[in-house]
Parts: structure tokens; C-alpha cells; sequence
């Protein structure tokens, strides 16, 4: 997992700039975790994609953007689709409620999935915000293929 923090930014004239004088929408962290292991499951209840991030917001005001990247495989058959979210441990992010991806054909079916989750964790302590997945139907299992493409999930604090 990477941090990367900045105590202090200097404008084009030089000039160093507090954090507090940086104003709203500025990134002031970014906090990477990535995976390399394929991940399967066979539960209709949300399980954990084995994927988290932990970001320390600088300020209870900031708000904190995540973005989770994978590549999904739901197989060849009928009904073939998984549900993914994004989680902070007591709900899903706003924008990355519930994605559902898959067919219903009975192709096969490879999708680059990439979701963004929106959160304002009000709060200077440790956030975690954990990628999630279940299939629809028990007899399907959805694949994170992340041997093939890592998969990346990003939490970015931005100043309110």
C-alpha cells in the first residue's frame, strides 16, 4: 500500500502554501492497495473481495473519494451475474451502492469493472473501505480476475 501526503504546496511564484490555505476540492492524500489473486464466490450474502484501503483524513471536513478497478468473469451460462460495492464497514458508498455486472444469454463474459464511491467520513480517525461481491443466483460464481489485471482500489481525501 502506498501514502502519499503533502505537508505543504508551493504555487507557480515559489510560495509555499499551508494546508489549510490550499481551499476546497484539493487532493491532499492518496492511499493505494492492490491485489494479483483471482477471487471467487458462491454466496448470495456481500463477502469480501479480499481488497481494502485504510486513509486518515486530515480533517473531519474532508470528504473521500474510492475508486475500486477489477476484471469480472461470470462464465458461460444463463443468469450469469455478480453484485459488487464498495463498503466503509457500515454501508456501501454512495455511487458504488451496488453494481451489477454479467449476462443473461448464456455468453461468456469478461468485463473491466471500475467503480468510484463517494464518502464523507466526518472524522480524523482511520477509515477502511473494503471492496465487496455475492452472486445473484446460488449456482453462479462470479470471478474477480485480478492474476490477469491487478486489481486497484484507491481512497483519495479531498478538502472541503
Amino acid at each position: 500500500m502506498s501514502t502519499l501526503r503533502f505537508n505543504t504546496w508551493r504555487d507557480t511564484g515559489g510560495t509555499e502554501d499551508a494546508n489549510s490555505t490550499l481551499g476546497t476540492g484539493k487532493i491532499l492524500q492518496v492511499v493505494r492497495a492492490t491485489d494479483t489473486t483471482n477471487r471467487t464466490t458462491n454466496s448470495t450474502s456481500f463477502t469480501t473481495a479480499n481488497i481494502s484501503v485504510t486513509i486518515t483524513p486530515s480533517s473531519a471536513t474532508s470528504d473521500v473519494i474510492v475508486i475500486w478497478s477489477f476484471r469480472q468473469d461470470n462464465g458461460v451460462g444463463t443468469a450469469k451475474r455478480g453484485q459488487f460495492q464498495i463498503y466503509d464497514g457500515s454501508a456501501a458508498l454512495g455511487g458504488a451502492e451496488e453494481a451489477q455486472v454479467g449476462v443473461e444469454d448464456g455468453t461468456a463474459n469478461y468485463n473491466h469493472v471500475t467503480m468510484i464511491g463517494y464518502s464523507s467520513p466526518a472524522t480524523t480517525s482511520p477509515v477502511t473501505y473494503t471492496g465487496r461481491f455475492k452472486t445473484l443466483v446460488s449456482t453462479v460464481t462470479p470471478s474477480i480476475v485480478n492474476a490477469s489485471v491487478t486489481g486497484t482500489l484507491w481512497a483519495l481525501e479531498v478538502s472541503a
